[in-house]
């Protein structure tokens, strides 16, 4: 290991004992242009949410973003103000809405770019399941699908219908209407096959394709032109597009035509926004959509990737950029061409006031959240929060909340598929959420007593972990396993940190340090915690009852540049397995805890 990692980790157990101090960000943005203008902090919506898309109802404003393999998935967030955001449900939230998500087995596969759009009184949302796997030629990899609701907080936010299916061999799919009611949907395709944006007709009922796709543009030469969207203007049809794949290349630029269907004339000045060949703290900016405001302001929102180097491990998140599109011309984000996305910015910002009107339990974006597990008559998996998500779709059988005998517990039968899997489309145990914060500090009480005496049970598992793919994750677990003394089976409590960097086992890496510690025997209930030190670390440790607060036990650290990078962003939450077979040995897990520190970078 280097001599820098070496030194960080001795520094650890001081650290991790003291309150988290960090570097904050600034306060907003001095001498503003008009006193009208407020700061704010970018990302608006942190913590793996890419590709966003957004809309505005009345005085509400609504987001979606993708989810890959993600169960529930296609996250809604509301905001009254466009700084404080609340998830209020998901458009994929029940398994007969879309059962082949559980066949996806390619880390970028699932659920890529949605689209929200509303149109006399319904709520549209476009995306594609996308078995990444597939050739790029075959009709099987693309599965574009519309999901509608009339009522967006119906069923407590997971009131989406079963997705309407429609054929389009490619993906970030965007509906528009244009005036005499024909509805459009603009795609891109695979930037290897066939570099362009293509538009076809569609009827949004039944999903049939009424007419042939044409080309609208294949941008200005940057690699992949994809994320399109048309707005119609008084002068004519604008599209708005991404170009030089999602990474530090980067940017959104325009075109416009006369006709909806081209020919689209791309902007002399383009990109429009762009964070490329710069040395700004957000970068990788692109896939954006524009939306107004009450005010008549326009507003846009991108992608964005803090650091994009070595650690990132939330991947990709949303900004908020101000813009100025006045009749006649193209949009101006921020004041500027190409526009620039920054931490803080300074915008014409509504008033203040919470997402919405009556959901005062379910917290902020990037804000603490603390569960306890439902109890009462009827207790089930529907009560758990709807910031949880599962790896696809899971064995729900293998999951219950407050089983008879613990009252406010989640229950996990460990599933023979640990997290890590084999590769294929097997169901590992395990529930989470996102990371939407630099530093945290996430705790869980884990209640888990296998029977040494019974051979069966080895190598059964719980913990906490730390998840951003099958072959990217931290887990901390007590396992069973035999003494290398005795040939006994005892308990431990391990740190495993799979990585391209780590041995098979987990148990040894290059940049994160993995551990394991004998437990004693009578001990079956712990408190577990993982903790995001700075950007750069996170620190596992417990906590046993017999110890006081201040006394936790470091098992190991995990490198964040080790669970950095690809298409989505870190999970932390609670996991069960028997690392080959069904467990035998229930985990009940209880209190869990997320407390992230705000505003830090």
């Amino acid at each position: 290991m280097p001599q820098l990692a070496s030194a960080i980790f001795a520094m650890l157990p001081l650290l991790t004992s003291l309150p988290m101090v960090s570097s904050v960000i600034a306060g907003g943005v001095a001498d503003a242009a008009d006193s009208k203008f407020k700061p704010y902090h970018n990302p608006i919506i942190s913590g793996f949410a890419p590709d966003p898309s957004c809309i505005r109802v009345d005085a509400q404003y609504f987001c979606v973003t993708s989810s890959f393999s993600a169960f529930p998935g296609i996250p809604v967030y509301t905001s009254r103000d466009l700084v404080q955001w609340q998830q209020i449900g998901n458009v994929l939230s029940r398994p007969e809405q879309l059962p082949q998500l559980a066949l996806v087995n390619q880390t970028t596969g699932g659920i890529w770019a949605a689209t929200i759009r509303h149109h006399e009184g319904m709520f549209y949302v476009t995306t594609t399941l996308v078995f990444d796997g597939a050739p790029p030629l075959s009709p099987s990899r693309w599965d574009n699908l519309i999901f509608n609701t009339t009522d967006i907080w119906a069923n407590n936010g997971n009131g989406w219908s079963d997705p309407v299916h429609f054929t389009f061999q490619g993906y970030d799919t965007s509906l528009f209407w244009d005036d005499d009611g024909t509805v459009y949907v603009q795609g891109s395709h695979a930037w290897h096959v066939f570099p362009a944006i293509e538009q076809f007709k569609i009827d949004v009922r039944t999903g049939k394709n009424l007419s042939e796709p044409i080309i609208l543009w294949n941008g200005t030469g940057g690699l992949a032109p994809e994320a399109p969207h048309v707005f119609k203007r008084k002068d004519g049809y604008y599209l708005m597009i991404a170009e030089g794949g999602t990474g530090l290349g980067h940017m959104v630029t325009m075109a416009k035509s006369p006709d909806v269907t081209g020919p689209y004339t791309g902007y002399a000045r383009n990109p429009v926004l762009t964070n490329a060949n710069t040395s700004e703290y957000l970068q990788t900016v692109g896939h954006a959509d524009l939306f107004t405001d009450t005010a008549g302001n326009w507003w846009g929102v991108a992608l964005a990737t803090r650091n994009a180097t070595v650690n990132y491990p939330m991947g990709r998140e949303t900004v908020l950029v101000p813009v100025i599109w006045e009749e006649g011309k193209f949009p101006v984000f921020d004041g500027a061409t190409p526009g620039r996305a920054y931490v803080n910015m300074t915008g014409p910002l509504p008033d203040s006031q919470w997402p919405t009107p009556s959901d005062l339990k379910d917290p902020l974006v990037g804000h603490a959240q603390h569960v306890v597990f439902p109890s009462g008559p009827h207790p089930s998996l529907s009560d758990i929060p709807r910031q949880f998500v599962y790896y696809r779709l899971p064995d729900f059988s293998r999951f219950a909340v407050s089983p008879p005998g613990h009252p406010n517990t989640l229950r996990i039968m460990g599933s023979a598929e640990n997290i890590t899997g084999n590769g294929g489309i097997g169901t590992s145990t395990f529930i989470a959420r996102r990371q939407d914060a630099v530093e945290f500090t996430a705790e869980a009480t884990l209640e888990f007593a296998p029977k040494l005496t019974d051979p069966t049970v080895e190598e059964e598992e719980a913990g906490m972990t730390l998840f951003i793919q099958r072959t990217q994750h931290f887990d901390l677990g007590v396992v069973a396993l035999r003494d290398s003394d005795s040939g006994e089976l005892k308990k431990f409590i391990r740190l495993r940190t799979f990585s391209a960097n780590s041995s098979a086992d987990g148990m040894s890496d290059g940049y994160s340090r993995p551990g394991i510690m004998l437990l004693p025997s009578n001990v079956d209930k712990l408190r577990l915690r993982v903790q995001a030190v700075n950007a750069s670390i996170y620190a596992f440790s417990y906590l046993t009852s017999e110890m006081t607060s201040s006394k936790w036990t470091i098992v190991g650290y995990g490198a964040a540049r080790e669970v950095s990078g690809g298409f989505t962003g870190t999970l932390v939450g609670m996991f069960a397995t028997g690392n080959g077979h069904n467990s035998i040995t229930p985990a009940h897990f209880s209190n869990f805890t997320y407390d992230p520190v705000q505003n830090v970078l």
